[in-house]
Formats: structure tokens, sequence, C-alpha cells
């Protein structure tokens, strides 16, 4: 046979006068708990002469695929990266302008022909400005399938030592990499077989 279940209700009677303090202190307490919300950095734009070229190709081959990145709000620096192997790194926080390293050592900036120049700040630029992440898969004749990829900055690149090899002038792949740059479905181009 069940207990039969006994409810009961108490009235507590509170002075207004005295609730209006508790709840004053309770709505203190939970805002004070909210993060303060940071006002973003105003635009800025800060480029060394040597890279601005390559900023303004990169503005001018995503229009011609009919997009317009923002590049208003931008500062780029030579300096150290985050290691001595590392060629470029972007720095992003939420509210903050995007921050781009270009490491001088002689591999790196110094002594890079223009292609790889521009093939390493359009990286950069592809992980700042496009939020976009590395990619690092290949094409079944071993070539990578993005510009975005961590180990290659030089897929595009002419012959450093030219021996008569069609394979070394790479500089005909330019146009796909920056189509998969601005559209990571670009389809794979007849050279990648």
């Amino acid at each position: 046979m069940e207990t039969p279940t006994v409810v009961t209700f108490v009235t507590i009677y509170v002075d207004p006068m005295r609730l209006a303090p508790l709840l004053l202190l309770t709505m203190v307490i939970l805002l004070s708990c909210q993060r303060p919300q940071l006002k973003p950095e105003p635009a800025q734009y800060s480029v060394p002469v040597e890279i601005e070229p390559y900023v303004q190709h990169f503005r001018d081959e995503f229009k011609k695929r009919g997009q317009t990145p923002t590049t208003n709000n931008l500062i780029i620096t030579f300096g150290a990266t985050q290691g001595s192997d590392v060629c470029g790194q972007c720095l992003l926080e939420s509210g903050k302008t995007p921050r781009i390293i270009i490491n001088t050592n002689g591999v790196c900036w110094r002594d890079a022909n223009g292609y790889e120049r521009e093939c390493l700040v359009f990286h950069e630029l592809g992980h700042c400005l496009l939020n976009r992440g590395h990619r690092n898969s290949r094409f079944p004749n071993n070539a990578y399938v993005s510009l975005m990829n961590t180990n290659d900055w030089d897929i595009f690149g002419p012959c450093t030592y030219p021996v008569g090899n069609d394979e070394c002038d790479k500089r005909p792949r330019r146009d796909y990499y920056l189509d998969e740059l601005a559209d990571s479905t670009t389809s794979a181009p007849i050279w990648a077989k």
C-alpha cells in the first residue's frame, strides 16, 4: 500500500525594503561575471614598401576572380617568426588588426625570387584575410593541391637551374593556385595527372 505524499506550502513574508538591497546585490554579482566587451581596434594599414606590390597583386587577382577581400585593416612587418624555418606567420586575435610577420632570412625573403615572395605573401594573406587553414593534400603527380600547403612556397616559380625540363618551370601553374586560393573547390588542372 502506498503512503500518501503530503505537500506543505509555507508562506514567508519578506519586507520589500529588505528585499531591494538583496536584489541589487544579486544583479551586481551577475553582471560582474560577464566578460567586458572590448572595443575592436580601429582599422590600421601598415605594409613595408617592399611588400606593398604583392598586396596590390593579391587585390588585383581576387578582383579578376570577382572577389574583393578587405585589405585595409592589415599590418605586415619583417621580423622573427616562431621558428627559423618558418617563413611567415599570421597573427589573428579577436577585435585586433590581422598581423603578418615575414622572416627575412635568406631562403624566405632575401634570396627568394618574385614568384616565391608572392607565394609567401599570398599564403599568409590566405590565413589572415581569407581564414584559410593549411591544406597539404597532393595531386597524383605529387604537386600540392593548394598554395596553402605547409612545405612548398615555390609551387609556381621558374626554374632555378633550367635544364630543358618543362616540369621545372612551374609558372604556368600560377593561375590554378590563385583560383584555388579564391575557391578551394576549384577542379584539378590538366597538369596534375
